[in-house]
């Protein structure tokens, strides 16, 4: 009787903490060292954003350097993930669904649908838990070409038809009048730029927000592109410091 009151003792601890019929711990790891580490010659610290077993949005801080973290999170279903250098930068995303390689790798390519998720994910958490991780996977690379928001209204209803599916062109852009120096881009493999004065540089946005980084001046450029509306806007402000 003794063992037996000790193992109850032992399961009651164990469901008040972690139960492993609904729950699973889990590592993250973040993919690549982010663009602006290279200039700065310092790791960006990043919040890791994500809903646990219980539904609840959690943010955790990950030190300058740190690019992996354990989670709890429910054992069936998707999980959304993702890590925002400097808190807010575009972040590394990635999602958690029964099957899929371990640890689960955040990258810049999954961070902006991993992103439109995550905001979504409280309105409707059930639908989201539901939907396919490896078409996730598949369609992430392309989200800043779709229309996002009829995107995200198709896989909430499950009705992902071809028109979502459609890439929009670029938006061809020209900056003129920034400060000069070099501009690094926030996203691995996006262009970044040396401007000079009186230089003008021709981009081609994707939808949604874009940042560059000026080491010289400390200085970031935002960019906006709706490629619905085919408009763009600019934004020079102090630099973020880590």
């Amino acid at each position: 009787m003794k063992w037996l009151a000790c193992l109850s003792l032992l399961v009651l601890c164990i469901s008040c903490e972690f139960n492993p019929l609904h729950e699973r711990r889990l590592e993250v790891a973040i993919a690549k060292e982010h663009p602006w580490k290279e200039g700065s010659h310092r790791p960006l610290w990043h919040t890791l954003v994500y809903f646990d077993a219980s539904g609840s949005l959690k943010r955790v801080h990950l030190e300058g350097g740190t690019t992996r973290a354990s989670v709890t999170v429910k054992r069936e279903g998707l999980t959304v993930l993702c890590a925002y250098p400097l808190s807010n930068l575009h972040p590394y995303g990635g999602f958690f669904y029964p099957g899929c390689e371990l640890p689960v790798v955040l990258t810049q390519e999954q961070g902006r649908l991993a992103g439109l998720l995550l905001d979504v994910y409280a309105y409707n958490a059930q639908a989201i838990e539901n939907l396919n991780g490896e078409l996730l996977t598949e369609l992430a690379p392309d989200t800043g070409l779709l229309d996002t928001s009829n995107l995200l209204v198709d896989l909430l209803n499950g009705t992902v038809d071809q028109e979502s599916l459609t890439p929009k062109p670029t938006l061809s852009i020209t900056l003129a009048d920034l400060p000069a120096g070099n501009w690094v881009s926030e996203r691995t493999g996006r262009q970044s730029f040396y401007f000079h004065y009186g230089d003008t540089i021709s981009l081609e946005a994707e939808g949604g927000v874009e940042r560059w980084w000026n080491q010289e001046h400390q200085l970031c450029l935002t960019l906006f592109a709706d490629l619905i509306q085919g408009t763009f806007s600019t934004s020079l402000s102090k630099a973020p410091l880590w």
